[in-house]
């Protein structure tokens, strides 16, 4: 059983709306989801978590190349009920790094039972990092899980714009950029891996492609919003796809 619950908002169908429709007025394109997540341990709240992956760098004759690193991030849901959705800031819930491929594969499956999958449909479904790289063992682990009926594949999702060039040069900036000084966006918590590797921006680094390559899509799309011009009319039965 995992840490994350889901909440809904008492009134979600007529709160949604009314979001909705002030959209439409205000021109808005992206409106609050009427449901958030809480982790029971710590009782903070969440609009949305995210997996990320960065695979371990090729090996060589001279160096076993840098560790991959796997990164769960929350989306903060302030207490302040007039905060800005869209500001949302994104807080590093768990980490963990290996030069080996099946046990950094075994961690995504573990990270995404605890932090919410099943809980939602969509969430914590895919993880963001390369999705053609050790796309073999991926392929037999997932078979083993099909054969287990542990329901649903691990899935990974390429990141906006990863197949870009000087892709690395974005994600450092997209990172770089939620963490000035005074307007800072990103927090660690208790991680120490990033922190540690955040100081050097070294080319290549697994950690700072996995989280600067979510921190990149989220900043691009507002994930964890919905986007008004999709869902403009919703009829009542349709409500369990957004709560």
């Amino acid at each position: 059983m995992g840490r994350i619950v889901k909440v809904v908002h008492p009134e979600a169908f007529g709160i949604r709306q009314s979001w909705v429709d002030e959209a439409h007025i205000t021109g808005k394109v992206y409106v609050e989801k009427p449901f958030w997540y809480m982790d029971k341990e710590t009782r903070q709240n969440f609009y949305d978590i995210f997996g990320c992956i960065g695979w371990p760098t090729e090996f060589s004759d001279k160096s076993e190349g840098a560790a991959g690193y796997i990164g769960v991030v929350g989306v903060v849901k302030p207490s302040d009920p007039g905060a800005q959705v869209k500001d949302a800031k994104f807080k590093l819930l768990y980490e963990m790094e290996s030069h080996d491929v099946p046990t950094l594969i075994d961690g995504m499956l573990e990270m995404r039972e605890e932090y919410g999958f099943g809980v939602h449909p969509g969430l914590m479904q895919s993880y963001f990092g390369d999705p053609e790289r050790f796309i073999t063992v991926l392929a037999l682990k997932n078979e083993v899980l099909e054969e287990q009926k542990r329901n649903t594949a691990i899935l990974i999702s390429p990141p906006d714009d990863f197949y870009t060039e000087q892709v690395f040069d974005h994600y450092v900036r997209s990172l770089r950029s939620v963490l000035v000084k005074d307007r800072v966006r990103f927090y660690f918590g208790k991680n120490d891996i990033l922190r540690t590797r955040i100081g050097e921006f070294k080319q290549g680094d697994p950690a700072i492609y996995a989280i600067g390559g979510l921190v990149h899509s989220l900043l691009s799309q507002c994930m964890w919003m919905d986007f008004t011009r999709e869902n403009m009319f919703i009829v009542e039965d349709d409500i369990d796809k957004f709560i």
